[in-house]
């Protein structure tokens, strides 16, 4: 049985978008995103089926931000599908993002021959520039709509939040979460950045020593100027939301977990990792284990490993491992 995923593509942001002149086919223009096609779907309608299936995973479907544009009736002579500009380096977007839209040659001038035939790709922007997330809603989007379709005059002027009349925010995706804590990474000189969008992230770096300043990185405070860092970063630690705004650095105790390639630096380490959540474990033992190890009573200074091994037994007592199940264990044998 086809699936029919409800997504903005299916609402009223879905509107067509006009037409290019044979002027204008070869000037990028901004689009929003209104739907991606990132799984299969058998129906015929969707986007996963309009823009060639498999073989056009990862693209997406747009409309312009020239409002009064898109209205039914006018459509490119191509359709309204970008495939990502660079397709060995992808960033997936969210519905309701921004993307710069590039007519460039399509695959069909090669197999029908058709030198008028267009096709679009498309590269991402960061509107808000955040790494986590970029929405920026039509104003006709359902973040204008309420569960009994009240105008988008009662909305500027203030609805009551009832169980009948709640403004429905506009989603970035199916199973994309919005956090108001993911925040960006704060740049050491001539770093080169790969931040995720989930508080993931792969910073090439170096020591870069600033005297007397407030936001020099923690990894700066010993060592030469220029040596080289690389960080992998997997889960942001946990931050003030009222500065969901500042850019942090990473934090060897807080982050989830962490790789770090040093050259001479200093990583201010407590522990490893406080933060003991990706284990799935509690790390803290029940018992004194160090406490019973005392305890548990050794072979005379006088007598010889040789002396104490027993030769005919199948078991080597000599490498074996204590018995930690009673306080006071006699030898093993």
């Amino acid at each position: 049985m086809s699936k029919n995923f409800p997504t903005l593509g299916n609402s009223a942001i879905a509107s067509k978008t006009p037409s290019l002149s044979k002027t204008d086919s070869n000037k990028a223009f901004f689009a929003r995103v209104i739907d991606v096609n990132i799984e299969p779907s058998g129906d015929g309608q969707s986007i996963f089926q309009t823009s060639g299936g498999w073989s056009a995973i990862g693209c997406i479907k747009f409309e312009t931000l020239n409002r009064l544009s898109n209205q039914p009736g006018n459509t490119f002579p191509q359709g309204n599908i970008a495939i990502p500009l660079d397709n060995n380096i992808k960033k997936i977007p969210a519905l309701n993002e921004i993307v710069l839209i590039h007519p460039g040659p399509s695959p069909k001038e090669l197999q029908a021959g058709d030198n008028d035939t267009v096709q679009y790709f498309y590269s991402t922007t960061t509107v808000w520039n955040r790494s986590h997330l970029n929405m920026l809603p039509s104003p006709n989007s359902s973040a204008t709509q309420t569960k009994n379709n009240i105008g988008v005059q009662a909305v500027s002027v203030g609805i009551e939040n009832t169980e009948e009349q709640v403004v429905i925010e506009p989603s970035p995706g199916k199973t994309f979460v919005e956090k108001s804590t993911i925040r960006n990474l704060y740049p050491v000189e001539g770093d080169v950045l790969i931040e995720g969008r989930f508080g993931n992230s792969l910073r090439f770096s170096s020591t870069a020593k600033v005297s007397g300043s407030d936001t020099q990185s923690p990894w700066s405070t010993e060592g030469t100027d220029g040596k080289p860092i690389t960080i992998l970063r997997n889960g942001q630690g946990s931050e003030d939301a009222f500065n969901n705004w500042f850019p942090i650095y990473e934090d060897i105790q807080s982050d989830d977990s962490s790789i770090y390639l040093t050259s001479g630096q200093t990583i201010p380490v407590a522990l490893a990792s406080t933060n003991f959540a990706s284990f799935g474990v509690d790390a803290t033992p029940i018992t004194n284990t160090t406490k019973l190890i005392q305890e548990i009573p050794v072979n005379g200074p006088t007598v010889s490993a040789k002396e104490a091994d027993s030769t005919g037994s199948i078991s080597d007592i000599v490498n074996q491992e204590p018995d930690l199940t009673t306080e006071n264990t006699g030898s093993n044998g």
